[in-house]
């Protein structure tokens, strides 16, 4: 019995130290706004990494990387706040809590066995109480995550076999009217940190989470003295030609395509011409040399490029991609973090205010060369209307996996041979399709295609024809939307007609229904809209300490 009573005394005192904490928790509620600030600069972080990739804005005397914390900041006096902060929060998953078992139910031995639906009822009057949920979302509990850990607390109580000594004690008192409800918040947040770990670090998440000066992700980029050259100019043009002659001549270099196909093309090409190339995509490695050596140069997807590597020449392609919401932070970490004496960036010029800008926060200068188009390109007068009207070097543009088998179909029933690309084909398929339709003695003289050969893909094409001017695509909350393709996408894919080079060097554009035709001839007598943001995304260094701080979330879910 003494050796229970020493065990029982230092409960009821840290029960004792519990009560004062309540109510100084209750006294303060207005001095407790950074717990609040830090909540949601964290959450606000991760959200801005999953649904917008994190932007980098151009307005202004010079680039800046809008910082997490500001995407959201304009709302805080509006009824935008609440549901912004509700969408937010969905993002922290709740953790399980292992059980532990106690080995004496010391509680119980005191205070006797708890009223399960007595206990139930000090539970609900406690969720209920809005003085409790203000003092919650001061600690960093909102709406969704407050429901949450009560939820996991309510069972904890409810199921649990042998409850803490001081929580038993606890309830026991508020059932037989000794105490409030009130009282249980300490406990309550106890647990609500195991249920909810990033509430336990808060401070070191901030500061990880900090995405306002990308720049300084990469310091050995920054020590180095890189050389910027813009490449700009429309579609066959020759911009991504230049670069590739200076990449071949190079002692070491990295070529960073929009695609997999793309970065095919070029490790062919590269050691057809003899500077052994190495292919490095999400799918596979090839190397250029028969005993597995890392080549000098190599040809990689964007998100593949290697920057801890040095090379004297980084060719950067399709540059105006970096504004894209799911993959634009892949072009952003390949211009801030590449460590190479010369990196070109070949795209529309429309993107060269935001890399001069970029360019001027990093301390460096942009060499620009310019561009024409070096074949005529016509709209025609007349849509196709009809398959049967479909000639030799016709490329279909389809913008759905489903559209494309239908329009292979039909010509095929007319008895022309069809090359076929989409995005969902192996690479080497991809490039049997594109030689096949561009050796000129084989009979495939018609090719259905997504919007993929829009970047830069080697295709003898005459005439390109949209099925389309509708396109799939999903927006920054992750929704999937229909939109009319934009001028940038238009002048993309038409611009394929005609390449320099190859049998047709006059290149015509037209749709196959009449009635988009109008549409069509709108967006290729216009500019592009200029490159306003650049994707960002956490380093793998942020990933990893986030990972340490809260070790029992997913890669996605930290992510």
């Amino acid at each position: 019995m003494a050796c229970l009573l020493n065990r029982v005394v230092p409960l009821i005192q840290r029960q004792n130290r519990s009560l004062s904490r309540i109510l100084l928790y209750t006294r303060q509620l207005s001095s407790h706004g950074p717990c609040r600030k830090k909540f949601e600069a964290v959450a606000t972080t991760r959200s801005t990494i999953q649904d917008n990739k994190q932007v980098a804005s151009s307005k202004g005397s010079a680039a800046t990387i809008v910082p997490a914390q500001q995407c959201h900041s304009s709302s805080n006096n509006s009824g935008n706040e609440s549901s912004s902060n509700k969408n937010i929060s969905r993002l922290f998953m709740p953790v399980p809590v292992q059980e532990s078992n106690h080995e004496a139910n010391v509680g119980e031995e005191l205070t006797g066995p708890l009223d399960k639906v007595a206990m139930l009822q000090v539970l609900v009057r406690f969720y209920s109480d809005k003085q409790m949920k203000e003092v919650a979302f001061e600690h960093g509990l909102d709406d969704y995550t407050f429901q949450e850990a009560f939820i996991s607390f309510r069972k904890h109580c409810i199921h649990s076999k042998s409850l803490s000594t001081d929580l038993h004690i606890l309830l026991s008192d508020i059932i037989q009217g000794a105490g409030h409800t009130h009282n249980i918040f300490p406990s309550f947040l106890k647990y609500a940190k195991q249920v909810f770990p990033h509430l336990q670090c808060m401070d070191d998440l901030c500061m990880i989470s900090d995405l306002s000066n990308p720049p300084n992700w990469y310091p050995e980029a920054r020590s180095m003295n890189r050389r910027l050259i813009f490449h700009a100019g429309p579609t066959n043009s020759g911009k991504t030609y230049h670069a590739l002659q200076r990449f071949l001549q190079a002692e070491s270099g990295v070529y960073c395509s929009p695609l997999k196909m793309l970065a095919n093309e070029v490790y062919a090409k590269s050691n057809e011409k003899g500077t052994p190339c190495d292919l490095v995509t999400g799918e596979e490695r090839r190397y250029a040399r028969q005993d597995s050596v890392t080549s000098s140069h190599v040809a990689s997807t964007v998100e593949m490029a290697n920057i801890s590597h040095n090379y004297e020449v980084a060719i950067i392609d399709e540059i105006q991609m970096l504004r894209e919401p799911m993959r634009g932070w892949a072009w952003t970490r390949a211009l801030l973090g590449l460590k190479a004496k010369e990196i070109h960036l070949c795209g529309e010029e429309a993107a060269l205010p935001l890399i001069q800008q970029l360019a001027l926060s990093i301390g460096e200068e942009v060499e620009i060369h310019r561009y024409k188009r070096l074949t005529p390109l016509t709209i025609e007068m007349d849509a196709l209307e009809n398959f049967s009207n479909v000639q030799s070097g016709d490329c279909i543009v389809c913008f759905s996996k489903r559209d494309i088998h239908y329009v292979t179909r039909n010509i095929e029933k007319l008895g022309h041979q069809v090359a076929v690309i989409y995005g969902g084909l192996p690479p080497g398929t991809k490039l049997a399709q594109a030689q096949k339709f561009n050796d000129p003695n084989h009979p495939c003289k018609i090719m259905v295609a997504t919007d993929a050969i829009g970047m830069g893909l080697n295709l003898s094409i005459r005439r390109i024809i949209f099925n389309s001017l509708i396109k799939p695509e999903v927006n920054e909350k992750g929704e999937k939307e229909m939109n009319t393709i934009s001028v940038s996408q238009a002048l993309q894919i038409g611009g394929r007609a005609g390449r320099y080079g190859t049998q047709w060097e006059h290149g015509y554009v037209t749709t196959m229904k009449s009635e988009a035709l109008p549409t069509l001839r709108r967006l290729m007598a216009s500019k592009p809209n200029i490159v306003e943001k650049a994707g960002l995304h956490p380093t793998a260094e942020q990933i990893e300490l986030f990972a340490y701080h809260i070790p029992n979330y997913t890669l996605s879910n930290l992510i």
